[in-house]
């Protein structure tokens, strides 16, 4: 069955149905004539940048499939399959982390156990989590942190890491015309090949014009690809490595895509990439790294800092109001349902109330949803409670930590890519806070810096990144030794 991967109407696209479903053959032709890396890389990344937005494969007793998942499991068979191939040895991953990912598998098993009573207030009900919800939940998160696992394993070593900075500046350039014309005629690219449009138009109209979706589920995320794409781009203009386009050209490319960036009407996107350019550019590795640390610390401490109400909220809202009344009242909009949700969150602080809307406040007399969740923070904080929060946030936030202890004592210009890597993954982790921008990209992004700093500390121990692998052998063994 097609569905609407967001629980909507059946979505009548028997064209992104096939595309779909034929992904795993496309992932087996990658794996066939590139190495495991850059197959891995275009598997995931093409799949998010080409297959239809929400729309999902929807199995029996297997959660609903949408384009990140089919893209995730058909990267992790190929490797499964095939082995790392040149990506050589993969390092160790510490038991913690693996603790805390299978935690956070196991935590929606944990969210149904403690929510199985219906909830009933006047007209309104709510269903019961039952088991299977939590098996079909645990499944999902599943699927979730493969990328992040891909990243460890088969992207994590200097030359891969390259390699991914690099496909994200391509699938930018790849998108930019797609997006020229959407920006010029409305978001219908979608439209015209998938036959759906995937969100609210409503939404994609900004200061006079549009904002670009192409096959993306909203033009936020098309945007926050495009600053990651400006970032990374502005990463491999210092770095010695990239071979073929002189400085001058790199440099013009950032500033292609940053007019492109600023063309996508987002401000926040726009704003990340303006103040982070320079710092990357200008700045050395360690303290590129050290801003990418206060940002992920300030996203993983954000929901305590709420909670207890140190953040000043209403001067933050007037503030923004002052500068753009129509952003800032859709920031005080989104601040006030965190207060009503953070309030909810709180009767069930550990595993959340689960799904089904329990998550929200109704309207009792016609059972009207009154709430809205924007960001993906308050969405696992009321539906899956701090253990999910944790288990979602705490890998990410380890990944910058790990790499920023990496080269807390020695650093050099070779780990400059790692650290524009580092601020792309800190900026997405705050784009978390108003937005719910986590893909499939964000988690490879975290495998990727994560596995790249375990090497990178025991090469500077002057031992081996792990034990050798032979090409073609399964790298699982590795991992979870």
């Amino acid at each position: 069955m097609l569905r609407s991967a967001k629980g909507g109407g059946l979505v009548h696209s028997p064209l992104g149905f096939i595309v779909l479903l034929s992904w795993p053959l496309v992932a087996a032709v990658l794996f066939s004539r590139l190495d495991r890396v850059r197959a891995v890389i275009w598997t995931i990344l093409g799949g998010y940048l080409a297959l239809p937005p929400v729309v999902a494969i929807d199995l029996p007793m297997i959660p609903a499939m949408d384009k990140n998942s089919v893209a995730s499991v058909a990267a992790l068979a190929g490797v499964l399959i095939l082995g790392t191939g040149s990506a050589g040895a993969a390092p160790r991953m510490p038991g913690w982390i693996k603790a805390m990912l299978a935690l956070g598998i196991a935590s929606p098993a944990l969210t149904a156990l403690t929510n199985p009573e219906p909830l009933i207030e006047g007209v309104s009900y709510r269903p019961g989590m039952t088991p299977y919800d939590g098996f079909s939940g645990a499944i999902m998160a599943s699927f979730q942190i493969i990328p992040f696992l891909l990243g460890y394993l088969v992207l994590s070593s200097p030359q891969a890491l390259r390699a991914w900075l690099k496909a994200l500046v391509i699938g930018a350039l790849a998108y930019a015309p797609l997006m020229l014309v959407e920006i010029r005629l409305s978001p219908q690219i979608n439209v015209w090949v998938y036959g759906f449009f995937a969100h609210d138009f409503g939404q994609m109209m900004r200061y006079g014009g549009f904002r670009p979706m192409v096959f993306l589920s909203h033009g936020l995320w098309v945007a926050i690809y495009t600053s990651a794409a400006v970032l990374a781009a502005a990463a491999r203009v210092r770095d010695r490595a990239v071979e073929g386009a002189p400085k001058g050209k790199r440099l013009a490319m950032v500033a292609g895509l940053l007019l492109l960036l600023v063309l996508c009407k987002s401000a926040a996107a726009i704003l990340y990439a303006v103040l982070l350019v320079p710092v990357i550019l200008l700045t050395s590795p360690r303290m590129q790294f050290r801003v990418a640390t206060v940002l992920a610390l300030l996203v993983l401490l954000y929901p305590l800092a709420r909670w207890v109400e140190a953040v000043p909220v209403r001067e933050i809202s007037d503030f923004v109001i002052g500068l753009d009344p129509e952003r800032g009242q859709s920031l005080e909009f989104r601040l006030l349902n965190e207060d009503v949700l953070l309030s909810r969150a709180a009767e069930k602080p550990l595993t959340g109330w689960g799904g089904w809307n329990r998550n929200h406040e109704v309207n009792p007399d016609n059972g009207r949803v009154m709430t809205v969740t924007d960001g993906h923070w308050i969405v696992l904080m009321s539906a899956g409670g701090l253990i999910s929060f944790v288990c979602t946030f705490g890998p990410l936030t380890w990944a910058v930590l790990r790499a920023a202890r990496a080269v807390r004592r020695v650093a050099s210009s070779s780990d400059l890519p790692a650290a524009g890597l580092a601020l792309i993954l800190a900026t997405n982790m705050v784009d978390l806070i108003p937005n719910a921008t986590l893909t499939s990209l964000t988690w490879v992004s975290a495998g990727v810096l994560a596995g790249w700093a375990v090497r990178r500390e025991t090469e500077g121990a002057g031992a081996g990144a792990a034990i050798p692998q032979r090409a073609g052998s399964a790298p699982m063994r590795v991992i979870l030794s």
